[in-house]
């Protein structure tokens, strides 16, 4: 195994899934924080201890909504369907949030007042709150939000990574031209594996495959563009994927994503899935196209040049292949290694193409 995929000082180390869950869960609890907060400053006479309830919900359903959402539905949503996901969590959310709100201004009733929990609860101002005032809002409040943010994040799951904030704001609606890095990664040996293991199980191969390297390309910044068959397509901009050697970075990454499931393909599938990746850097046409279906595509020598350059792994022997027009852009660290390939002529192309590959991020 590489060194770089343990060693903590690598910018190239995966981070590991617990340091993901913590990061996700501190980061939704103070969001959800902020957000009680801002309700009770809009929404809310304001007073000291009502900013304080706020605080307290925020913080509650920050922390039970990210647990929730690591630790429980993260695990099954590759099982369940997209209505049962959107259903459960709705559900969870609505009663957390309707929970949190009846149980923390019941506490604080009864603080404010000196009176049992009960005495509380009975009193007039609480029935008032509880049947004709802001608890009511609360509950339609919930169903609405809860409904909306979850049918929002799984569509977004299902168009790629931030898709449906482009086709909102309408950033490629009219086609531009910019610079992007493309990398082509797929299985070694995919017939021959699909021919071993059956087409239903193939199809079990990939999926988990491609879901246990999301993450990956998630922390390296990239966006998957699209599947084919057993290929995976990543893009970045030229910003994202430059900056500390991101777009590279994401092959070890997901180099310590498989490495890390060992145990787990051996046991299913018996063997560990290898793979070879081919990048390029160059302009492309990004921009919307189709009208039933709908989807923002590049085009452009860049994306053809990508695929002919992994191609050339299998004919070359190498995992990792890149162009020399991107190399001579990438930051320079001592965690790469390149190996000159020389200029190949690829397939299609009329001029030859100087090529490089890694030989480790030592």
């Amino acid at each position: 195994m590489d060194r770089s995929l343990t060693n903590p000082s690598s910018p190239f180390r995966l981070t590991s899934q617990r340091e993901q869950q913590i990061r996700s869960i501190v980061n939704a609890t103070l969001a959800m924080t902020v957000v009680g907060m801002a309700y009770v400053l809009v929404f809310v006479e304001f007073h000291v201890h009502t900013l304080l309830n706020g605080v307290v919900i925020g913080c509650i359903l920050g922390f039970g909504t990210s647990v929730a959402d690591v630790f429980l539905f993260s695990r099954y949503r590759q099982q369940l369907s997209f209505s049962v996901i959107i259903t459960l969590r709705t559900l969870f959310y609505v009663v957390l949030i309707v929970g949190t709100v009846f149980y923390v201004i019941l506490v604080h009733s009864s603080w404010m007042h000196d009176v049992s929990l009960s005495a509380a609860f009975y009193s007039p101002k609480f029935q008032i709150f509880l049947w004709e005032g802001e608890f009511v809002r609360v509950i339609v409040y919930a169903l609405v939000a809860s409904f909306l943010i979850n049918f929002v994040r799984q569509v977004n799951r299902l168009l790629g990574h931030n898709a449906l904030l482009m086709y909102v704001t309408g950033k490629y609606h009219q086609p531009i031209e910019e610079e992007r890095i493309f990398m082509f990664l797929d299985l070694k040996s995919s017939t021959a594996i699909a021919e071993r293991l059956g087409n239903i199980r193939y199809h079990k191969l990939l999926n988990d495959f491609f879901h246990d390297i999301s993450p990956a390309i998630v922390e390296s910044k990239g966006t998957i563009y699209q599947y084919v068959g057993d290929e995976a397509v990543v893009t970045w901009t030229a910003e994202k994927g430059l900056k500390d050697a991101n777009c590279i970075a994401c092959y070890f990454r997901v180099a310590a994503a498989i490495f890390m499931n060992t145990e787990k393909y051996e046991k299913i599938y018996g063997f560990v899935p290898e793979f070879k990746a081919g990048y390029h850097y160059g302009p492309v046409i990004s921009g919307e196209i189709g009208d039933v279906k709908r989807e923002i595509v590049y085009h452009g020598d860049t994306v053809n040049t990508a695929a002919r350059i992994r191609t050339e792994c299998t004919t070359l022997r190498k995992d990792l292949l890149l162009s020399a027009d991107l190399w001579k852009r990438l930051p320079r660290t001592e965690y790469l290694s390149p190996q000159s390939i020389g200029k190949i002529k690829l397939k299609g192309k009329e001029e030859e193409v100087e090529l490089y590959s890694i030989l480790e991020a030592a």
